[in-house]
């Protein structure tokens, strides 16, 4: 994986597009990003001496913000190299699933699907696809309804930002899967995938894949980009995207 298409998939917050509710703070050696009511650190570069300071800023500005929980991203280009072991002793704890890996696609998917992909276009098209992501996540209806009503909220500057595409993936002429690509100068950062239970084994992901590989080459930036987790890592290796180390995510709590 070229360097900086490493660093896009270990720091996607630094790519998300101005939706008006995503922010991303530079702290000292670091970037602190919210979205939602979800935290992340990311793009670390500390020197020894400032683990623990930049553990007390993180976590001033959890406090600020009325947020009890941050994951911090910690990859191949963080540092000191035993920043893990210094969150840890700083009494932050592993994630449930704490490894990510970095994964890029430089040629066409191994596998195609007949499936039909269509790129949302209005308002509510992105209303649909936000609800049967989260649906397809099993949220519940609270989580539901913020979500679909954070999309509604972001449509004018999404559609005018130009850089963040939403898909959806029909079965049967039902959408049943979800896709979300940002498109940066080294290629696509996947962010985000789900198809409904009752729709998996299908080629339901492999289709979207595909429609998010064809905007990157639409695009002349020919290469997708992830941080996948243990579900969809081995799913994405099939389609012949190639592995350039992990991130570990590591939590910390108030």
């Amino acid at each position: 994986m070229p360097e900086d298409a490493t660093r896009i998939a270990e720091s996607p917050g630094r790519w998300l597009p101005d939706d008006g509710q995503t922010a991303i703070i530079a702290g000292v050696g670091f970037d602190f990003v919210t979205f939602g009511k979800s935290a992340a650190v990311e793009s670390i570069r500390l020197a020894v001496e400032t683990v623990a300071k930049a553990v007390d800023d993180v976590r001033g500005l959890l406090r600020e913000r009325g947020l009890t929980k941050v994951t911090w991203w910690v990859g191949p280009s963080s540092s000191p190299p035993d920043l893990e072991h210094r969150l840890l002793a700083c009494g932050l704890t592993l994630d449930d699933d704490p490894n990510l890996t970095l994964l890029v696609l430089d040629r066409p998917p191994a596998s195609s699907s007949d499936l039909e992909v269509r790129r949302v276009t209005t308002r509510d098209e992105l209303v649909a696809a936000l609800a049967l992501e989260s649906e397809a996540f099993g949220n519940t209806p609270a989580e539901t309804a913020e979500r679909v009503a954070r999309g509604d909220a972001a449509w004018e500057r999404l559609k005018h930002d130009g850089t963040d595409e939403h898909y959806v993936a029909y079965l049967d002429n039902r959408p049943v899967g979800f896709g979300r690509g940002v498109f940066t100068p080294e290629g696509g950062l996947l962010l985000g995938g789900a198809t409904l239970p009752d729709a998996r084994g299908h080629g339901v992901y492999t289709a979207l894949v595909n429609a998010r590989w064809a905007e990157a080459v639409r695009r002349g930036t020919p290469r997708l980009i992830v941080a996948a987790g243990p579900m969809s890592g081995p799913i994405l290796e099939r389609l012949g995207f190639t592995s350039n180390g992990t991130v570990r995510l590591i939590v910390d709590r108030l």
